[in-house]
């Protein structure tokens, strides 16, 4: 039964059976580029967004099977999509995390009450007092009470079921037809027991590793692992790991960070939202595609197992791509276009908004909402001592206010009013009135300056420099006036 006709269930039973997608639709990876068609598993479609959650849901299952206290402190050592996966499965944790995982996945650790996090080093050495094992041994020694160590890569659980059932549903998925999986590799279990039963499902099958470039899975070199930097997560490691079957990968392909995160921004726009590591996943299999020699007919499986949306101040993030060089040719193009070559260094000055409106903080709200409704205004500056810019009144919160009966016409603005933090207004000190952080935004800010501004604000205020006076309202549809005037429309 498809998990859409399964009712209603706990979350656990929400994890696998996850869909499988063409990528064809996603730039560069069509029939006319790619010499085989290229399917996605999209494991970040998992209730807690990785592939993780199905070796959580297997852990756990071997806890409880071995007696262990569902309140038991879990130590757990990865880059983090484990710990998110078990704490979806309110299990108690305590993580280590490398220093490079995302800021995004602290964060939702710490708002599902996980508040134990510890940094580790990246590319620490086995059996060295910084690798997480050595720390989390430390810990769950000193912690004691039945602590438990938490960590794939030394082999102490079985997952050999956990990925029997995944290589089941891609080849069901697949009408039996893989000619080959490209996957990350990271602690090999993965790459272990899904090169094991795909082997025995669909004979010929070959597999192919992928690892960020400077990592050192699929090389038999031993070199200084603080020299092995990379930004991707969840795949790559400075040493083989231990779960890693000798025989499992039939060719390793290094992929570069800034090849990974250009191709996860296209399969981003193409509706595929996986993240870093399914970036570099399917770079490799489009050039494994191309020199493999394979027929059109061929079929190559990509397993995607991370979500996007953990990459908030990364992945998704353009100022951070563009600070770390990872934008490819046209999409630096596109970028700099988008913020730069349509405004073609105008700035507020051009938009020629007429002279603002204001209504002082002791006015009444009911003099206000008659000045917005008369001027078709939905917002009104507050001007406070010395006319100064300290908040704004917006039309629909007054008519809220008035309607509701918490304000009466005679109520004054500032008792409402949505202040900007930093003002200085003795009769507000210790009030509940609302604040919002105040940007300084002046006739000569750069119109690709305000653009960023209505990424996360719907309207600007314009003052002078010193924020003695406001000038001028600019809104979203001024700037999209102004570029339809200039027949870019660019929005």
């Amino acid at each position: 039964m498809s998990k859409a006709l399964q009712g209603i269930v706990d979350i656990v039973d929400t994890i696998g059976n996850t869909p499988m997608a063409r990528l064809s639709s996603v730039e560069g990876l069509g029939a006319a580029v790619c010499s085989a068609e290229l399917v996605g598993k999209l494991e970040y479609m998992n209730p807690g967004g990785s592939i993780k959650d199905r070796v959580a849901k297997h852990i756990i299952k071997q806890l409880d099977t071995q007696g262990t206290p569902k309140d038991a402190l879990l130590v757990v050592a990865g880059p983090g999509n484990l710990a998110i996966s078990l704490a979806m499965l309110q299990r108690r944790l305590l993580c280590l995390v490398p220093e490079r995982t995302s800021s995004d996945r602290i964060r939702l650790l710490k708002a599902a009450g996980i508040t134990d996090i510890v940094r580790t080093l990246d590319g620490a050495l086995p059996g060295s007092p910084e690798h997480p094992v050595q720390i989390g041994r430390r810990i769950v020694e000193q912690r004691g009470h039945g602590a438990v160590y938490v960590d794939e890569e030394q082999g102490q659980w079985d997952l050999a079921s956990c990925y029997e059932e995944l290589a089941a549903e891609m080849v069901a998925q697949c009408g039996g037809k893989v000619d080959a999986l490209v996957l990350g590799v990271d602690t090999g279990n993965a790459a272990t027991h899904l090169a094991r039963a795909l082997r025995e499902a669909t004979p010929g099958v070959q597999i192919v590793g992928v690892e960020p470039a400077n990592s050192a899975i699929g090389e038999q070199a031993i070199s200084n692992p603080l020299a092995r930097r990379w930004l991707c997560e969840d795949i790559g490691r400075a040493y083989a790991p231990p779960a890693l079957e000798a025989g499992a990968i039939d060719m390793w392909m290094q992929v570069s960070d800034a090849v990974a995160y250009s191709m996860a921004r296209r399969l981003i726009t193409g509706g595929i939202h996986a993240g870093p590591a399914a970036g570099a996943s399917v770079a490799a299999a489009r050039t494994y595609a191309a020199t493999a020699g394979l027929q059109k007919s061929s079929r190559i499986v990509v397993l995607l197992g991370d979500t996007a949306r953990n990459y908030s101040d990364t992945l998704l993030s353009d100022e951070w791509m563009l600070a770390h060089d990872l934008l490819d040719a046209r999409m630096l193009g596109d970028l700099q276009r988008r913020q730069l070559g349509q405004y073609r260094g105008a700035s507020i000055e051009d938009l020629q908004l007429p002279a603002a409106v204001t209504v002082r903080a002791e006015d009444s709200i009911g003099a206000a909402v008659a000045l917005m409704s008369e001027n078709d205004f939905s917002q009104v500056p507050v001007t406070g001592a010395h006319r100064r810019l300290v908040g704004y009144l917006t039309l629909s919160a007054a008519q809220t206010l008035l309607d509701s009966g918490v304000a009466s016409p005679s109520s004054p603005v500032s008792r409402f009013m949505l202040r900007f933090a930093g003002s200085d207004s003795a009769e507000q000190r210790g009030s509940n009135v609302r604040h919002r952080q105040y940007w300084l935004i002046t006739p000569e800010t750069p119109l690709s300056e305000l653009a960023r501004f209505f990424e996360t604000h719907s309207v600007a205020f314009v003052t002078d420099a010193s924020r003695k006076f406001c000038l001028g309202i600019a809104t979203k549809q001024d700037l999209m006036s102004f570029l339809s005037r200039r027949n870019t429309f660019q929005f």
